[in-house]
Parts: C-alpha cells; structure tokens; sequence
C-alpha cells in the first residue's frame, strides 16, 4: 500500500486551482473527441436493441389494387370496354425458433458490446481530463520560462549599459562590449523561442477544450502538489480502470460470439405463415381457423455452405485469442504506467531539491560576480557565465515543477483516481 491523503475525494480539486476546474468542465463539455466518443455509445445502444429483433416474428403486410378489363358486344354490335377492381391483402410472417439459444447468445453479446463501447468512453474521458490538465499547466509553464527570458533580456541589457559604461571610461576592452551585445542579441533570439512555444501551448489547450481560436485564456502560477494518493492492492487498482474494464467485457463478449458461431452448426426452426384476401371483408384475412392452417414449420440443417460457417467459427476463435492478448497487454500496460509514476514521484522530488540548491547557488554566485566585476575582480567571460548558469539554473527549477505536476496527474489516471469529490 503507497502511503498518502487516504480522505482524496477527487484529485481535480485537490490541486485547488478554479481555472483548472472551469477548463475540465469545458473540455469535458466541448471536446470533438469526446463527442465522438459518447455518439458510439448511442450507436452501440441501438445495435443492442436491434439485436432482440431476430428474436421476435417478422410481419409483412402488402396491400394492391388491381385493374381488370374485359370487352362486351352491345345488341348495337359495338364493342364495349369494361374495368373491374380488386383490392388484395397480403400477409406474410417468419419467424425462427431460437431453440439453442444461438440468437439469445448474440444478443448478449451486442449488450455486452455497447457496456465495453461506454467504458471505452469513460476511458476517453479520463484521457481528456489529463491532457486538459497537462495541457493548462504546460500552458502555465511556458508562461513562466517566457517571463524568465524577460526579466534575463533585461539583465543582458543592464550588463550592456555596464560594459559600454566602462568601455567609454576606457576599462572594459572591445571585446568586452561586443560579448555583451552578442549576449543580448542571444536573449532576444531565447524570447522569441518561448513566446513561440507558449503561443502553441496556448493553441493546443484551446484544441482540447473546444474554445479555439479565442485566444483568451491566461496563464497562472504553478501550484503545489497535493498529498499523494493512497493505491491499495493491485487488485482494487486495476479493477477500477475503464479501459481494464473495457477489456474484460470484450473478453466475455467474445466468448459468447464464440459459442453463437458454433450453435449455427444445429438445425435451425422456423416457422413461415402466408395469407391474402382478395375479398372485399378484409376482416376475413384475420380468421384464426383460417391462419393456423396456412401455418408452416421447418426444421432446416445446412449441410453445405463452402466452409462459411467453419471459417466463421475460427474467425471468432482468433479474434477471441487476439483479445485475450490485448487483456494481457493492457494489464502489462496498467501496472508498468502506475510503477513508472510511482518510480518517477521520489525521483523528480529529489530532482527538484538538487535543482533548488543549485538555482540557490547559481544566483548567489551571480551576485558575487557581478560584485567584483563592478570592482574590477572578475573579467567579462565571468561575469556573462554567471548569468548564464543562473538563468539555466532556474529554467529547469520551473521545468522540474511541471515535470512533478504532470507525473502526479498521470499517476492519478493511471489509478483511475475520482476526478472531482462527490458531493
């Protein structure tokens, strides 16, 4: 059992960021994917229901109208055209016997089709929920790194006018003020990069959460992790997994498709029933005497089809084979993403405290060295690498706090964790 907050009720609101909330409500709302998604389980519904039709007789009812002429001599020896009419009935029913129970099997199977088509979708909806998520601190991140490229074009700046300062009094060398000017123009040229990737993080969160191209979502600060999250047995773990559950249903799925191809094998019973009128009292049609006894029932065995039902049943075999291998896989796939997360949780925590010290570090030597080139200790090529460290420094102590953002909401997908507390 991994220690943790045992009273998480949804991991979504234990980051205590609204926007965050507000942008999974959107993309939950808007997102295309989704959409589709949720339309597969009306498709799937439907075909459910449609499988119970073969259970069920099947009634035609055919009505026509016919003309009939006939010519007739007069006693003036003309001829003369007659037209009768005659309305027509017809009825036809079928229906077969479901007495192995074949047609019953793949119905079962269709309903389990449509349960594993809406665990696919809850799938696709913690799917969504993480990419919103890592999409809008990404977003946030890049803000972050843009700022920083800021505030550091700012310092070459200021270094610059420090150099031609002491360039004009004739201390610093040429070399001096063309390292400075190269230094700016190198910070410009890093701006841009990251004005460049946080327009992109900006287009992509819009993407997900529907609202492309509107432009008008701002980025926040970072937050803190909440408390880790308790995982229980493997057992309770995996069970709560839609796409694990997906898997399973599909398996028994197949098993029914499975034993529906081998039931096509017995004989099958159908019963056929005709009748049309074409007497003017419809009500006729329907006389009970007179519709049992244009009743028919056949006992029917295919005994040759060129190997169709035969290739059918190795069809669904294989396919069944197939799927319990993707049962496997998936499983695979579900443990090694919770080992990885776990794994990565100690490791980028550490990381980020190594990264801390040395951003620490880095901008106290900063600061010395600015100090003594000011007195004339350090030389230029100093003083440019101090900065240079510093800036490199903080980068990745922002980077290293989206990396440990992004790594805590996979861990909370690959548990399947509550999305929001249930109130």
């Amino acid at each position: 059992v991994y220690e943790g907050n045992e009273n998480s009720n949804g991991w979504v609101s234990e980051f205590k960021d609204e926007t965050l909330y507000g942008l999974i409500k959107e993309a939950l709302e808007n997102n295309k994917d989704l959409g589709i998604a949720y339309e597969n389980i009306k498709i799937a519904r439907a075909r459910a229901g449609a499988s119970l039709a073969p259970l069920l007789p099947s009634i035609n009812i055919g009505a026509a109208k016919s003309q009939i002429s006939t010519t007739i001599q007069n006693p003036n020896g003309e001829v003369e055209r007659i037209y009768n009419y005659r309305d027509s009935l017809t009825t036809q029913l079928n229906w077969e016997i479901d007495i192995w129970g074949r047609l019953s099997t793949r119905s079962r199977a269709s309903y389990l089709n449509a349960k594993s088509v809406y665990n696919d979708y809850e799938a696709a909806k913690l799917s969504i929920v993480g990419l919103t998520a890592q999409a809008w601190y990404l977003f946030c991140e890049s803000k972050l790194q843009t700022d920083l490229a800021e505030r550091n074009l700012q310092t070459r700046l200021s270094t610059l006018k420090r150099v031609e300062s002491r360039y004009q009094k004739g201390i610093a060398q040429s070399r001096d003020l063309r390292l400075a000017r190269s230094e700016v123009e190198s910070r410009k040229a890093e701006l841009l990069n990251r004005k460049k990737a946080l327009s992109e993080a900006s287009r992509n969160l819009e993407i997900i959460i529907g609202r492309y191209p509107s432009s008008s979502i701002s980025a926040d600060i970072l937050p803190g992790l909440p408390p880790k999250p308790i995982l229980g047995s493997p057992e309770d773990v995996l069970k709560n997994r839609p796409d694990i559950i997906s898997s399973e249903i599909q398996l028994e799925q197949a098993g029914l498709e499975v034993t529906a191809a081998r039931l096509a094998f017995l004989p099958s019973l159908n019963i056929t029933a005709q009748w049309s009128t074409s007497e003017r009292d419809w009500s006729e049609a329907f006389d009970a005497d007179r519709l049992a006894g244009n009743i028919i029932a056949n006992l029917t065995q295919s005994i040759f089809q060129g190997g169709k039902r035969i290739a059918q049943s190795k069809i669904t075999e294989s396919q069944m084979k197939i799927i319990l291998n993707q049962y496997s896989k998936n499983l695979l796939n579900a443990a090694r993403e919770i080992e990885d997360a776990l794994f990565a949780e100690n490791i980028l925590q550490d990381r980020e405290k190594s990264l801390s010290n040395a951003f620490k570090e880095a901008k106290a030597a900063e600061e010395l060295t600015i100090d003594q080139y000011n007195r004339g200790v350090s030389t230029i090529f100093e003083l440019l690498d101090s900065q240079s460290r510093r800036l490199s420094a903080e980068s990745l102590l922002i980077n290293s706090s989206l990396l440990r953002i992004t790594n805590r909401i996979k861990l909370h997908l690959a548990i399947s964790s509550p999305l929001f507390e249930e109130i």
